[in-house]
């Protein structure tokens, strides 16, 4: 049996279920999973501890950089080495491009160990990194025995980084499909359901101007919290619409099942995502969806015109359209709900788990 480890930053929930998932369905790997850090102080997530067998923490310190929409994490992690010498890898997957993955680039390369470059970054969501970053993604890259995205878009920056396409696997971030299917419940076809931090970035002050001036009834639910909740409020008033918003603040998995449950449309205004999980959410449960065309991941999620619409949330006029033309026509909009559950096949973790068994047997099968 090999024994493949899979670096990356914190536990989150979506990933623990794949990780479980990976672990109990493979007899020819044995798979840990390291950590660099336990939680950030801007995630408020429930992990399940009985999912997290071979897991592994690092000692780290993490530092914040406040960015124009967010705020970025860094964990400073140290032991790399040592941990990897006591785990003895056939291969090594690491996430992303940070200071912990540099360690284990590093040890890769000295040990001759075939290091697995997986990533969820895109070229929009990565657009404004410094030289010294993209420097960075090109000397990863050029260590990779293979490469793993998340998303189409992923492995397109995969490749703009300098890995050849044929060692590029894609494995498409997903949730546990059968954990969030939900059946409709008292669903009101005018009531939009829109799931993130109320930060710049998730773009809800751009959905409430295309909804301002909407003579069709309709009603908005904001599923989260964040330090824009008081400026939002504000600007709801302000823009007269204050009574039709409602702010839920944030909702445990149960909570936020019941809420796609009764809505009719979900929207996500998004000025950046690179991949949206809450799209795949409320596909579970049936519903049309309206997505920014900045969200990276919706081009894999949404076939437009079919199953949910991509537009543009700086042209206020064209995002209203989309929105009017939904809640003018349900029958349209029900057709969309369900071809979207028709399209969760490819999100189970059966399918996507494909990717990480083919690039672990391209790797290894090859040494």
């Amino acid at each position: 049996m090999k024994r493949v480890v899979i670096i990356t930053n914190i536990p989150a929930p979506y990933r623990v279920e794949l990780f479980d998932y990976l672990q109990k369905h493979t007899e020819a790997y044995e798979i840990h999973i390291v950590y660099a850090s336990r939680n950030e102080d801007n995630r408020s997530w429930h992990i399940d501890e009985a999912k997290m067998r071979n897991s592994h923490f690092l000692d780290s310190y993490t530092i914040k950089i406040p960015r124009r929409y967010d705020t970025k994490y860094i964990h400073i992690s140290k032991g790399v080495a040592k941990l990897l010498d006591e785990l003895k890898p056939d291969l090594v997957v690491g996430s992303e491009y940070n200071p912990t993955i540099l360690q284990a680039v590093h040890y890769c390369s000295r040990k001759k160990i075939p290091y697995v470059s997986w990533t969820d970054g895109t070229l929009h969501s990565e657009r404004n990194i410094g030289r010294l970053q993209r420097k960075f993604r090109h000397y990863v890259i050029s260590h990779g025995a293979a490469y793993l995205a998340s998303s189409t878009r992923s492995r397109e920056a995969q490749i703009a980084y300098g890995a050849r396409a044929e060692k590029c696997f894609v494995s498409l971030l997903t949730v546990d499909v059968a954990q969030y299917r939900v059946e409709p419940e008292n669903r009101q076809a005018n009531r939009l359901l829109c799931v993130g931090s109320l930060i710049e970035r998730k773009g809800i002050d751009l959905l409430l101007r295309a909804l301002n001036g909407m003579e069709e009834p309709w009603e908005l639910a904001l599923a989260g919290g964040g330090s824009e909740e008081e400026a939002l409020r504000s600007l709801a008033q302000e823009l007269g619409i204050g009574e039709r918003v409602h702010f839920l603040g944030y909702l445990s998995r149960e909570e936020l099942k019941r809420e796609y449950a009764k809505s009719g449309i979900f929207v996500l205004p998004t000025r950046e995502d690179c991949y949206a999980l809450v799209i795949l959410e409320a596909m579970c449960a049936g519903l049309p969806i309206v997505s920014s065309i900045y969200a990276d991941g919706a081009y894999d999620m949404i076939e437009n015109g079919e199953n949910g619409v991509l537009v543009d949330p700086y042209q206020e006029e064209e995002f209203r359209t989309c929105l009017r033309e939904l809640l003018q026509q349900p029958e349209k909009a029900e057709k969309m709900g369900q071809k979207s559950l028709d399209l969760l096949d490819k999100f189970r973790f059966e399918q996507v788990s494909k990717g990480f068994w083919d690039v672990f047997d391209y790797v290894l099968r090859r040494r």
